[in-house]
């Protein structure tokens, strides 16, 4: 064997980074500003006919996100009309989200609450994906009279079949002061269990049903019974999810 070459490559030397074409090492091509890319993102979660014991309606939970990985500007609206029940509401939330750890988020806005016993109020709280694949929501608000409320919020999806999906989720709401306005009592107000079944012809279209269980608890349960209301509240839904 002959000495190693030295010095400098002769002129026909195969150029040792042809095959990255032109690239440095460094992160994926392109991919460098990831990180800066804003992104939006409509998801209808639930657009759906209810027909339950209070009566029917509609009922729907629609959020709008644009951001980045970091960064996020959520706009989030949950309600239902039901014809004849007092308890239709509907409240809209400007968020800031920004991400805390890997697959959890802080967020922070404020609420407005329409119908009777309407108020705006300040909004925090944490969300993310818990073990086991458990999207979760904490969250607390402030409002204009300093009462003090939180919805904790958790739902699973279980895939079937890759189309066939089922979701459970559960709900539930507090309070730190009673509130003739909208018939809460104190303390732990509701438990709601629901689980919907969707078919999805795409990822961005899929029709579901399901069945939803409301159920009171101690003021609140009280005051419907005062009102000669029913303390819970069975419900057939049918309904389409859509994301763009």
């Amino acid at each position: 064997m002959g000495s190693m070459q030295g010095g400098r490559a002769p002129a026909n030397a195969r150029d040792p980074n042809a095959y990255a074409d032109g690239y440095d090492y460094g992160a994926m091509p392109g991919m460098e500003q990831a990180d800066r890319i804003m992104v939006t993102k409509l998801l209808i979660d639930q657009l759906e006919f209810v027909d339950g014991n209070d009566g029917n309606g509609i009922a729907w939970d629609i959020w709008d996100s644009y951001g980045g990985d970091f960064h996020k500007l959520l706009v989030r609206s949950e309600g239902s009309v039901i014809a004849g029940s007092t308890d239709s509401k509907t409240g809209v939330e400007a968020l800031w989200w920004r991400a805390s750890a890997p697959f959890w988020g802080t967020v922070l806005g404020l609420r407005q609450e329409f119908g009777p016993g309407a108020h705006t109020q300040l909004a925090f709280g944490i969300e993310g994906l818990a073990p086991y694949w458990f999207d979760l929501e904490a969250t607390g608000y402030v409002a204009e009279d300093g009462r003090l409320s939180a919805r904790l919020k958790g739902k699973y999806e279980l895939l079937i079949t890759n189309r066939v999906i089922l979701t459970p989720e559960a709900e539930t709401n507090l309070y730190s002061k009673a509130d003739r306005r909208r018939d809460v009592g104190a303390g732990l107000a509701n438990i709601e269990l629901s689980v919907r079944l969707r078919y999805e012809f795409s990822r961005k279209f899929a029709p579901y049903v399901g069945f939803v269980w409301d159920h009171a608890l101690g003021g609140t349960a009280d005051r419907r019974k005062a009102n000669g209301e029913s303390v819970s509240d069975r419900q057939i839904v049918v309904g389409v999810r859509i994301l763009w």
